[in-house]
Formats: C-alpha cells, sequence, structure tokens
C-alpha cells in the first residue's frame, strides 16, 4: 500500500496565528511540522519538504524535528509524484488539495476518503498518552478560567477577559486554543459562537465563558459562568440551578454501553422539569411537547467527543471506555425567534436579560461511569468564593 501524508499548509511570512498540524496527519505521525510531505511505499518513507531560509528561520529546529519524527529520504516533489505513479492508487488525506503543488499531485491516483474513514472510529477511543494529554490541557484551561475569576472586574472588556486567559496558560508554554474563546455577559450569551468584542463587562451581568486550550496538540473544552459583581442575584441563580441540575444528571448517566441519543432525551426532560419549576415553561402532559420548548431553550446537542479536534470524530452514537467527552447543557434566551407556545412569557421576560448560562465539562469514560477531567468548582457558592479577592 501507498499513502501520501501531508501536514498541511503555513505560510510562515503572513500566518498570524501558531501552525495547527492536520489531527489525522499528528494521529498516524506524531510530527507536528508545517508544510511536509511524506510518501511510505512499502517499507520504504520519503520525505518532501522546502527547508525554510536560514537567513529569516530557524532551519536547523526544522531539520532536527525532521530526522526526530522520520527516517526517510529527502526527496523533489517530482520524485514524489514519479513514485506514486508506478504505485497504482495513492491513499491520501483530503488536505493534500492545499499543497502548493496539488497541480502536479492532482494527476495521481488518489484515494482521499478511505484514512479519514477509518480514523473516524478508531479516534474515539483515546489511548492513556492522549487520555494524559487531554487531562494536561484540562488542568490550564481550569487555571485559566480560575484566573479570570479571580481578577475579573466591573467594566472590564470581553478582550481582557480573553487575555487573562491567555496569560495563564502562556506560564506553561501554552499559545495553542481548542477554539476561538468565548468571553461574554449579559445579553450576549444568547449567541452559541459569540466573538469576544471591546464591550465592558456591565455590573451585575452573569459572564458566560466557553475556553480550552491545547497541550500537545490535544483539546480541552470548559464552560463556566460567574456574575461579575461577585454575587449572583436570584434570577441568575435559578437559571444556573436550572443547568447545574441538569448537567449533574446528566453525568450520573455517563457509562460505557449507554445510549447517546438515550441520554439526551432523558436530560432534555430533566430540563424540562428544572424549567417546571421556575414556571418558565408550562405544565404538559406530551412528551413530545416538553422536548420541543426545551429544543428552542437548547438549541445545541448535549455534548460532543474531544481529542485532537475540539468536536473530534464525528457525532456520540453509544458511550465506550476511554472517550472523552463534553457535557454541555445550557439554556439561552436568544430573542427575535418566534417563541414557543409552552413558554412562560412573562417569566421569559424576567429572564431575558440573563442572555444565557452553559456549564461544560471534559470527561473520560471508566470502567464503571466516568472521570472528571475539569478542575474548577461549579458550584455557586465556590465560584463566588473564587471572585472574592
Amino acid at each position: 500500500m501507498t499513502t501520501l501524508l501531508y501536514s498541511g499548509y503555513y505560510d510562515m511570512d503572513k500566518a498570524k496565528e501558531p501552525f495547527e498540524v492536520d489531527p489525522n496527519f499528528f494521529y498516524l505521525t506524531s510530527c507536528d511540522i508545517p508544510n511536509i510531505l511524506i510518501l511510505k511505499k512499502g517499507r520504504k518513507h520519503y520525505v518532501h519538504m522546502k527547508v525554510p531560509d536560514i537567513q529569516w528561520y530557524d532551519s536547523e529546529y526544522f531539520m532536527k524535528a525532521l530526522k526526530h519524527c522520520f527516517n526517510a529520504d529527502m526527496v523533489g516533489i517530482d520524485d514524489i509524484v514519479r513514485l506514486c505513479k508506478s504505485s497504482g492508487i495513492t491513499k491520501t488525506l483530503d488536505n493534500i488539495k492545499t499543497h502548493p503543488n496539488w497541480s502536479k499531485i492532482r494527476g495521481l491516483s488518489l484515494d482521499m476518503s478511505s484514512i479519514s474513514n477509518n480514523l473516524m472510529k478508531k479516534r474515539e477511543i483515546k489511548f492513556i498518552d492522549e487520555q494524559l494529554r487531554i487531562e494536561k490541557a484540562c488542568r490550564y484551561t481550569s487555571e485559566g478560567i480560575k484566573h479570570i475569576l479571580r481578577n475579573a472586574y466591573p467594566k472590564m472588556s470581553q478582550i481582557e477577559l480573553t487575555g487573562l486567559f491567555k496569560q495563564s496558560i502562556s506560564k506553561h508554554g501554552i499559545q495553542e486554543l481548542s477554539f476561538n474563546p468565548i468571553t461574554s455577559h449579559g445579553k450576549y450569551n444568547q449567541y452559541l459562537h459569540y466573538i469576544a468584542k471591546d464591550r465592558p463587562v456591565t455590573r451585575g451581568t452573569l459572564v458566560l465563558l466557553d475556553l480550552g486550550c491545547k497541550y500537545k496538540h490535544y483539546c480541552s473544552d470548559i464552560s463556566r459562568c460567574f456574575p461579575i459583581s461577585g454575587k449572583f442575584t436570584k434570577l441568575q441563580k435559578d437559571i444556573y440551578n436550572v443547568v447545574l441540575k441538569s448537567q449533574k444528571y446528566a453525568l450520573t448517566l455517563m457509562k460505557p454501553g449507554k445510549s447517546w441519543s438515550e441520554i439526551t432525551h432523558k436530560v432534555k426532560l430533566k430540563l424540562y422539569e428544572e424549567c417546571l419549576k421556575i414556571r418558565l415553561v408550562l405544565a404538559l402532559d406530551n412528551e413530545k411537547d416538553k422536548i420541543s420548548v426545551v429544543q428552542q431553550l437548547m438549541p445545541h446537542n448535549l455534548g460532543h467527543h474531544v481529542g485532537l479536534d475540539n468536536h473530534d470524530c464525528g457525532p456520540i452514537l453509544t458511550l465506550k471506555k476511554d472517550m472523552v467527552i463534553a457535557v454541555e447543557p445550557g439554556i439561552y434566551f436568544q430573542i427575535g425567534k418566534d417563541k414557543s407556545p409552552h413558554l412562560n412569557t412573562s417569566v421569559w421576560k424576567q429572564y431575558e436579560h440573563i442572555g444565557g448560562v452553559r456549564i461544560e465539562d471534559t470527561i473520560i469514560i471508566t470502567d464503571r461511569g466516568y472521570k472528571n477531567l475539569s478542575k474548577i468548582t461549579k458550584e455557586i457558592d465556590g465560584i463566588e468564593k473564587l471572585i472574592k479577592k
């Protein structure tokens, strides 16, 4: 079998962020050097790479890293093409299309799906070294969230909150993020993928943090909410407890062999029950109606795989030992959408200013349950204690 793998394109003169290696490439090679083509033909390896100009870049680093990763012959792009042509079908990854010499490569007989499809299932189960990397990423993310809680104050901007997180993880030599950090407050919490702005965080509002850093390319993903003024208001406590109780309930269902769709269904019913207690939803007998109204309050999935990608390996089907997943129920007051007839409109208006609440932990599925990797409190008392200077 002949395989041609590409680490990913990176323009060192124009890029504004650190290079992020293709996850499947890294999974197969443990190499994170940009702009590398690796050809494996039988037992022989060949590498094509344009070594950076020593006048401008630390090319010695690239060569040392390359030798550490591979015992391979350095060849030109024409050699790569010639070797592939003599092999019939070459298996590769879809990102090969981003290679600067794609015009030469595209004429080959390429299979760009088999490797990715096989790895999709394989990457669901994390080896112990992968688990340890994710655990460290979660530890540093948890420390970053604590750093925000201890140093945030009213009128600080959303961007400054993000800066506090980056400052914290940088002390551990980390600059890679799992995703663009979400630091929102008040009505802006309603947006699921909010981009931080130079907006001052208003006194009395609830701040929503959804953050994650990478450790050795493996992701973390944790969400917490806190009151910028130091104390939850009565209404903030009410809606926060709806989500907290539902998230804790969801975690009790995390066991190998359990169906993810059944877990999601049960958690949505739990969210409905908790919303009914604060009269946010109307009393309903029909289970379908209960799920429908919760779907409007929580318009996203209950969770996702976490690994080399933050949303790793496609959808969750059945929980298995050594899966790593994020569990993230939430409630959102999205303005401008047609409201379900099963919502109590007058109560909705009381909570609308909160914007939304999400609580998220990254966990590992174990033999009998789960291990929580998020090392930051989610209890109201614990959060308020951390905010106190």
